[in-house]
């Protein structure tokens, strides 16, 4: 975590009990789905803007003003060569950070035809690269392996949605189509923390499932959770050993924070939960998921549940309309919350959402 921010956060710790800080202008649009970088020194997000069915994605750096991501020509060289020109009215969306050892980023982005491709970026100053695994039919939902070997992600190339691996030390070589169900479309997806298994969600009209592959070189997809109804945006825990998801199973009407051990059958953590972007968001050591709790007499606040079960227990952000979040550890060793959120209690007008930053004490 780089001092700048150390610095804004002092006095937004829980023990100053000032909560939640904004760390993002207001504009006429939602922010919604942060995603910290791996060594917690920026962090990506995106802009809704509803009526222009437009989202951009910027990128906040304690210290700077945000910047947005946008695909355009770049001098660059490696990984991020060669990208052409784009329009400003672009579609960016689900950035994901590669390891710091790689310094990159991958995208989605919209062309001409509103057809999503992928693209590569540099970390350091988000210039646009070449689309990568470039093909007919949309492409996103990509996520660089926590060891930097591979993107994975969702590709509707195949008529319907599929689940692709490409290596990034090959990028020029055809992805590897690695879902196999021709009665359903893939999409969600979650690394284990070793990069050597991946989940995902499998949508079809029997209902949504959670699937996951044990070896990517020879890769046989089993169902790990299918309860009838949804399943979706799984998460696995820091150690790979469970996985944690939504589901609607119990009642239609409400979606409920689960989770999937190395055994047994799943378990309820939480019943009536807000969907967060990027599925159950765990605290590095997997002690904890942070989640936001569908209450809205309550204002949608944020809790804390142990994975092994009991009470959730209250994160006191001082926001209203919580929505998406996202946690990181940084190099100071404290831990930080991002979510977006409509406000501040006290705050006299509570309109758009904006991202909010906190240290965090579980």
């Amino acid at each position: 975590m780089s001092l700048l921010l150390t610095m804004f956060l002092a006095q937004a710790s829980p023990s100053s009990g000032r909560g939640a800080q904004a760390v993002t202008p207001t504009v006429a649009a939602n922010a919604q789905s942060p995603r910290w970088a791996p060594d917690g020194s920026s962090l990506a997000y995106e802009l809704n803007f509803h009526e222009k069915k437009l989202v951009q994605t910027w990128v906040y750096r304690p210290g700077q003003e945000p910047t947005q991501v946008q695909p355009r020509a770049s001098s660059g060289s490696g990984m991020t060569t060669g990208f052409q020109t784009s329009g400003s009215e672009q579609v960016v969306h689900e950035l994901d950070w590669s390891p710091a050892s790689l310094g990159a980023v991958v995208y989605a982005a919209s062309g001409m035809d509103r057809d999503y491709e992928l693209y590569l970026a540099q970390a350091d100053t988000l210039l646009g690269g070449s689309p990568i695994a470039a093909s007919p039919g949309a492409d996103g939902g990509a996520r660089f392996s926590p060891d930097g070997k591979w993107i994975a992600f969702s590709s509707a190339r195949s008529g319907q949605g599929d689940i692709y691996l490409l290596s990034v030390a090959h990028l020029e070589q055809p992805p590897k189509r690695i879902s196999t169900d021709e009665r359903a479309s893939e999409l969600y997806l979650s690394w284990s923390g070793d990069g050597q298994r991946l989940a995902w969600v499998g949508h079809s009209t029997q209902g949504d499932n959670i699937y996951v592959v044990d070896d990517l070189l020879r890769p046989k997809p089993r169902v790990l959770v299918q309860l009838g109804q949804t399943q979706t945006r799984p998460s696995f825990s820091p150690d790979g050993r469970s996985v944690a998801f939504y589901s609607n199973h119990q009642d239609a009407e409400r979606f409920d924070l689960m989770i999937q051990g190395p055994s047994g059958s799943p378990r309820v953590l939480a019943e009536g939960v807000v969907l967060n972007h990027d599925g159950p968001s765990w605290s590095p050591d997997g002690q904890h998921i942070v989640f936001v709790s569908d209450d809205d007499a309550a204002f949608d606040p944020v809790l804390a549940v142990s994975p092994s079960g009991g009470a959730p227990t209250l994160v006191d952000t001082r926001t209203v309309g919580n929505g998406d979040l996202d946690l990181t550890q940084g190099t100071d060793g404290q831990l930080y919350l991002a979510l977006s959120a409509q406000g501040r209690r006290n705050d006299p007008v509570r309109d758009y959402k904006r991202m909010y930053v906190m240290a965090l004490a579980l």
